[in-house]
């Protein structure tokens, strides 16, 4: 599907957002955990973001929170 990994998307979240995962996704800690220890996020999620976020490309979204780097 995507190779966006849970780094990436926490990253991507705290930095455009300001929000933890967690609160992104509306979810409790110990979901998020298991996330983070597997560095994978669970496919409802991740098509969740993509649909949020209008795209899977991790150039593009990288580019959304540092444009002046593009």
């Amino acid at each position: 599907m995507s190779n966006i990994d849970f780094l990436f998307l926490e990253f991507y979240i705290q930095k455009k957002y300001d929000k933890k995962v967690e609160e992104y996704f509306n979810i409790g800690k110990q979901s998020v955990s298991d996330w983070r220890v597997s560095n994978q996020i669970p496919s409802k999620r991740l098509i969740e973001f993509i649909k949020k976020e209008k795209s899977s490309d991790i150039h593009e979204l990288f580019n959304r929170i540092y444009p002046e780097l593009v």
